[in-house]
């Protein structure tokens, strides 16, 4: 099965759990099939002319039976809960991964909420299917088998009755299998859309509020639960016409087992006993036979899950180079073109050829839209397949560096509009490092001093950056790079975020620290570009390596 080869590295690392988790489920089984003959046989024995000693021993088995099933039951909801939270994660955090590791493009294309929804749900289906698999295809061909042979040996006629309806079950499952999971995607589809616009509604709060649009973003709430809605009741006609059929089969068979048993009772082939055993295998046979079929439906729902997380794990992850560099002497692009989303008629930069070495502060600048975000994001390698031309560290194409771990060790880069994480300012610098022992230094320098000894460096960001100022969460942004303290440090339009006098103390900094640096600043301030060693202007009006070089003396 495509789900178990999906999930089969999560299954073997709880394949001891499992065992376990089997055995005890295979030892329920057993106690299930012995039950119809104790039953019986009490009930031959007590018409027969039996003594409390007879009823009494009957109490104590079948309590005792009992009591062992109620405790199966409890160990083994215990062990299936430990196992399929265990492994959900697994595969959950593993495929998050993989989609962290794929071009940003793909994942710009891509609504977040949407693909959590996707992967969260889909991971619990896959896993939760396996699981039950395991617990129950062993267990239910046990009591296909056992029954079966037992009601041969009992009456033939309905041995081979109940074959016939395992082959109707197999007929109808065969004429379903398509309709249930073409239903059942359209709706997983439709329902983790739905999903992402009502989120929509709480992470444009702000926006919705300021543009009165309460009404319009409603409607796009409304439309997307409109075709949930029509997507459900169309899955939900064929689930039920599917179990229909099951309901039908089940009744059938019910009224032959009554008619045939019954028929036998009169004759004076079956004695109440008997009948009753009769009866208990023939249920226990017909609810396998009932399993095996709701199992081809199950199994088609968790065929949505599969693929949908399969599509994901096909996607090509990124490049990445294996070389691992220490130091970054200079960077180096020499004709690069590129376009977001491979189209070439949109080319966003054409022609680049650039240079940047160590011991200078780069300045580059141009109009809104020229490509400045772009080449920067280029540079370091966030579209590393996607860009055609060269980009070197050192003379060494970045195709063939680590770049996580150039990216993490090396470079530094702070947005105009930073992503903070909703956790501590002390995480938000170090991701869980040592913190730089020169921070108060650093803190000093952007004059951040009244704003850290009111809130402290324990101070958590909310989820949305909502409890401090935009100036503020751009100089978290700002100290982060300076406290790691990298080769490369980047700075999007940092003067947006700093007073005067600050200004003029972080571009002293950087003068201060830039033998040893490849510092590069994007801005309009004409304060912090005549600080400048060397500004790289971006004209996109050419059409071909449009940046022009000026030194400052």
């Amino acid at each position: 099965m495509k789900p178990f080869r999906l999930c089969k590295v999560y299954l073997s690392s709880q394949k001891y759990s499992l065992l376990g988790y089997v055995a005890i489920v295979l030892a329920s089984t057993i106690i299930s099939i012995l039950t119809p003959y104790i039953i019986g046989d009490f009930l031959d024995t007590l018409i027969s002319g039996a003594d409390m000693g007879v009823i009494l021993r009957f109490g104590i088995i079948f309590g005792g039976l009992s009591l062992l099933k109620i405790i199966k039951g409890y160990i083994t909801a215990i062990m299936n809960t430990k196992m399929q939270i265990k492994m959900s994660y697994n595969l959950n955090r593993d495929t998050i991964k993989h989609i962290q590791g794929l071009s940003l493009s793909y994942i710009n294309q891509k609504d977040s909420a949407y693909l959590s929804q996707r992967v969260g749900d889909d991971a619990n289906s896959l896993i939760s299917f396996c699981i039950s698999i395991l617990r129950n295809i062993i267990t239910n061909t046990i009591m296909v088998i056992v029954p079966f042979v037992i009601l041969l040996t009992m009456n033939w006629l309905i041995a081979v009755l109940m074959l016939g309806f395992v082959a109707v079950y197999m007929a109808l499952y065969f004429a379903f299998k398509k309709p249930l999971y073409t239903a059942g995607f359209a709706h997983r589809e439709a329902l983790a859309k739905f999903f992402s616009k009502i989120l929509e509604q709480l992470r444009y709060a702000k926006l919705i509020k300021l543009n009165s649009i309460q009404d319009k973003m409603i409607k796009r709430a409304d439309d997307s639960f409109a075709h949930q809605r029509d997507t459900a009741l169309h899955n939900q006609k064929i689930n039920y016409f599917y179990n229909s059929a099951d309901g039908i089969i089940s009744t059938i068979a019910q009224i032959s087992l009554f008619v045939i048993g019954g028929l036998h009772v009169l004759a004076g082939n079956f004695t109440i006993g008997m009948f009753t055993i009769f009866t208990s295998y023939f249920n226990m046979m017909l609810g396998a036979c009932r399993y095996f079929f709701s199992l081809g439906g199950a199994y088609q729902r968790t065929m949505v899950a599969h693929d949908r997380i399969r599509e994901i794990l096909d996607q090509k992850p990124e490049s990445q180079g294996e070389k691992l560099i220490t130091n970054i002497e200079k960077i180096e692009l020499q004709n690069v073109n590129f376009s977001y989303n491979g189209n070439a008629k949109k080319q966003t930069v054409t022609g680049i050829n650039a240079l940047f070495n160590k011991g200078y502060i780069y300045v580059i600048t141009g109009p809104n839209g020229a490509g400045k975000s772009t080449l920067i994001n280029l540079l370091l390698g966030m579209y590393i397949d996607e860009y055609k031309g060269s980009i070197t560290y050192n003379g060494i194409d970045i195709r063939n560096i680590n770049m996580v771990a150039a990216r993490r060790d090396q470079l530094g880069f702070a947005e105009q509009e930073p992503q903070l994480i909703n956790d501590t300012i002390r995480y938000n610098l170090s991701f869980g490092k040592s913190l730089n022992e020169k921070l108060s230094n650093l803190i000093d320098i952007l004059n951040m001093n009244d704003f850290i000894a009111e809130h402290s460096l324990d101070y958590v960001l909310n989820e949305k950056t909502t409890n401090t100022s935009g100036g503020e969460k751009q100089k978290i942004a700002i100290l982060k790079v300076l406290s790691k303290d990298p080769d490369v440090m980047v700075f999007d339009e940092p003067s947006s975020a700093l007073e005067k006098g600050t200004v003029e103390k972080f571009m002293e900094y950087l003068h201060q620290i830039k033998k040893d640096k490849i510092i590069i600043i994007i801005t309009h301030d004409e304060i912090i570009k005549a600080q400048c060693d060397i500004n790289l202007k971006i004209d996109s009006t050419k059409p071909t390596g449009y940046i022009s070089y000026s030194e400052r003396h």
